[in-house]
């Protein structure tokens, strides 16, 4: 342009100066080593959208253009310097604000009449979102579409929000989290959620534990060994319930028992942690209950010598892989013998078809190995 106007001011031709225009046509070049100043001004001072337009928006302290696509940023503007907040604060557009909770919480409130497309930036300066929350005051306005604050507690996280002309949204979280109804959450075990609550929670081939203070109503737990740990002002409840192919049980602490209804079936190998349940058998003829099923009977009759029958499986249903332990106890003088007899359709396997615990203070042990079958092993005679 410089050069065209010393062309009208001087002495060349016309044809030079035709030369000069044809430069303008095909591209501008300066030589100087200053800058060209654009037009500028707020969102809301825009021009007339024309594809192709090219502005500075003081507002969001960026450049920006327009196409079929609507007004957007252009490199080198950028979203400006972050602000270090210490304290609470009102946002403006393009704010990027690196908020430090170390010493208490912080509340960052938005912008109260926002434009379509304004944006905040929020950065967990300290690592200590997780410690003391960040709040994000709505400001009249929803986020997410819901009339709650938000409150970001994930340690070293980033996120922006953009307004969208009727709500918040926010993008970018750190670390991949979501949002669940207004609240930011972080990992499970510092999760705020909202005051809706989760109406069911599902998981699936995991191990994990989960303890909140928020109201679950029902939780699906399938293939998993997890449990809910629920606290109380006076006792601590564990329910584990909906168990894919178990039964459904629940265990309460009454002072210093334990109780299970209905009754716990354990798969596979089962290890008790306070030792085998001993139950005292006296008596001659003593009848196996379902109750002795884990138990070590103390066998003793100081009459004579003591028998214990297996019933049959139709009068008392054992399961197979049942187990019962027998230790002679007899005090007898001459008659000490514990015997094992079967009910008639039950059989009783053995070495040499020996049923006696002829010595006192030795053992066997029966094992159901079919609906009426049992073996038994030990010190026998």
């Amino acid at each position: 342009m410089t050069t065209v106007i010393a062309a009208l001011a001087g002495a060349n031709t016309i044809n030079q100066m035709m030369h000069n225009v044809n430069k303008i046509r095909t591209g501008i070049e300066f030589s100087s080593n200053t800058a060209i100043r654009l037009p500028r001004g707020t969102t809301a001072q825009r021009p007339t959208a024309v594809a192709g337009a090219f502005r500075y928006n003081t507002q969001l302290s960026q450049f920006e253009g327009y196409t079929a696509e609507g007004w957007g940023s252009i490199g080198g503007g950028g979203l400006g310097v972050f602000k270090l907040i210490a304290g609470s604060y009102t946002a403006n557009s393009g704010d990027r604000l690196a908020v430090s909770t170390t010493a208490a919480g912080r509340t960052i409130t938005l912008p109260s009449s926002p434009s379509a497309e304004d944006i905040v930036e929020f950065i967990d300066k300290d690592s200590s979102f997780a410690t003391n929350n960040l709040t994000i005051s709505r400001n009249g306005s929803t986020i997410e579409g819901s009339s709650a604050n938000l409150v970001a507690d994930i340690t070293s996280t980033n996120f922006f929000m953009q307004y969208t002309g009727s709500t918040w949204e926010v993008f970018g979280v750190g670390s991949g989290e979501t949002t669940v109804g207004g609240d930011l959450t972080g990992l499970t075990s510092t999760a705020t959620f909202s005051a809706a609550g989760i109406a069911k929670i599902a998981l699936a081939n995991t191990n994990t534990a989960l303890a909140t203070k928020a109201t679950i109503a029902q939780a699906a737990l399938a293939n998993t060994n997890a449990a809910i740990a629920t606290k109380t002002t006076t006792a601590q409840a564990v329910t584990l319930a909906a168990l894919a192919n178990t039964n459904t049980f629940t265990v309460r602490t009454t002072g210093a028992a334990q109780t299970m209804s209905p009754s716990l079936v354990v798969a596979n190998t089962f290890v008790a942690q306070h030792g085998m349940p001993i139950r005292i058998a006296g008596g001659n003829n003593v009848v196996l209950a379902l109750a002795d099923n884990g138990k070590l009977l103390m066998c003793t009759n100081t009459a004579g010598a003591m028998s214990v029958r297996i019933p049959n499986n139709s009068a008392v249903a054992f399961p197979i892989g049942a187990e019962i332990s027998l230790v002679n106890v007899l005090t007898h003088a001459s008659a000490n013998t514990l015997g094992i007899a079967q009910t008639a359709g039950v059989i009783l396997q053995s070495k040499e078809a020996a049923n006696t615990v002829a010595d006192r203070f030795t053992s066997a042990t029966l094992k159901k190995t079919a609906t009426n079958t049992w073996l038994l092993i030990g010190n026998l005679a």
